[in-house]
């Protein structure tokens, strides 16, 4: 070992002190494997019980629960959060495997599913965090790569070739990828802008669940029906969200800068429109921002003035980098109800996973997935 150690340019007695931690490390190593195996034991004898009362192994709730524990637990730790979930999920995966070993199929006996995220920036995204977790907690053989793609129309044709089975479309192709798809869904149809792609037996599908998500994050603080809601932008964002919106009954005014673009969504959708400028003119029970604006590293920018905001509205961002924008800031002093961005990005990601595996999604998984890469990237 010390031969070792010269080679590397390490004297004697330093070479000693690495040893000694190494052989600690050894030590607790050995105890860490102990005590998994005992964890597993346990596991077995909680999937006997199950079996003889026919209960289902996967109980998502606890899962959530048990890591939500751990998270609070590893506060002021050395450990990153986004590393306990990965060992923990794994953990867990081999308590299911001890619990219904005829479902595990190892990696070398299936090939994994691609899925991929296409935008460009794409340096920033969660998804693939959000995803492979969920695949992870489901044991879905999956893996979720991200791609910088300028040429939507070329990386079509290589998700083609390469046989993925799934994407996740951002910023700026949400709109120009309709045209290389073999087929679109009813509702990306009437919003214009595609955010997921199905692999079908060779034929790509497109769908928008970004609707899913506003309208899933919303409900879980107001309901939507009869509200009078002002969303600010006219991109692909807001174009789902007014029809999710609008879906569920509530009143919808576009607030754009500029307006023709403003104009042109307000008539597709059949909603009315407003200059931005002019948005102290809006009465609305909720706000929605559907631009970047207040997007890490603009974060002292606000859409609105704050005197638009009044006490009791319910004001939402899309924006989740940073989690609190300056916008939410703003409303919460006043005294308004939030919804941050990683509401409505958790929820458009779990009907995304939920269409391209067929499984539900582990929606708390992913959002504490979400939420410790976000702590650790602050």
């Amino acid at each position: 070992m010390q031969r070792e150690y010269k080679k590397i340019g390490v004297n004697h007695a330093t070479g000693a002190h690495l040893d000694k931690y190494r052989r600690m490390i050894d030590e607790i190593d050995a105890t860490l494997l102990d005590l998994i195996n005992k964890r597993l034991s346990q596991a077995k004898e909680i999937g006997k019980i199950k079996e003889k009362h026919r209960a289902p192994i996967l109980d998502d709730a606890r899962e959530s629960e048990m890591l939500k524990r751990l998270m609070d637990l590893n506060e002021g730790s050395l450990m990153r959060n986004t590393s306990l979930l990965q060992i923990f999920s794994d953990i867990v995966a081999a308590s299911r495997d001890i619990q219904e070993p005829s479902a595990f199929h190892p990696c070398g006996k299936e090939v994994p599913r691609v899925y991929v995220v296409m935008g460009s920036p794409i340096a920033h995204s969660l998804s693939p965090i959000m995803h492979n977790m969920a695949f992870r907690a489901t044991r879905s053989n999956g893996v979720y790569i991200a791609l910088d793609v300028k040429d939507i129309s070329r990386a079509i044709a290589g998700f083609r070739n390469l046989h993925f089975k799934g994407a996740s479309i951002t910023i700026p192709h949400k709109v120009p990828v309709m045209k290389y798809l073999d087929d679109v869904d009813a509702t990306a149809a009437r919003i214009k802008a595609v955010n997921t792609i199905i692999e079908d037996n060779g034929r790509l599908v497109g769908f928008n669940t970004d609707c899913d998500g506003a309208v899933g994050a919303l409900s879980e603080k107001i309901s939507i029906s009869g509200k009078k809601v002002a969303i600010i932008g006219a991109g692909g964002a807001a174009r789902a969200i007014a029809y999710g919106i609008a879906s569920k009954k509530g009143s919808v005014t576009i607030l754009n800068r500029t307006r023709h673009k403003g104009e042109q969504l307000a008539r597709d959708l059949e909603l009315d429109f407003r200059p931005l400028a002019e948005c102290r003119h809006v009465k609305c029970d909720v706000v929605i921002n559907a631009t970047p604006v207040g997007m890490t590293p603009h974060v002292h920018d606000a859409p609105v003035p704050e005197d638009f905001l009044e006490k009791d509205m319910v004001v939402m961002d899309i924006v989740y980098s940073p989690l609190k924008t300056k916008l939410l800031k703003t409303a919460e002093n006043i005294g308004c109800v939030t919804v941050d961005g990683i509401s409505m990005f958790v929820y458009q990601g779990a009907r995304q996973f939920e269409l391209w595996t067929g499984l539900n999604a582990p929606l708390e998984i992913m959002k504490m997935a979400v939420i410790a890469a976000l702590e650790q990237k602050s």
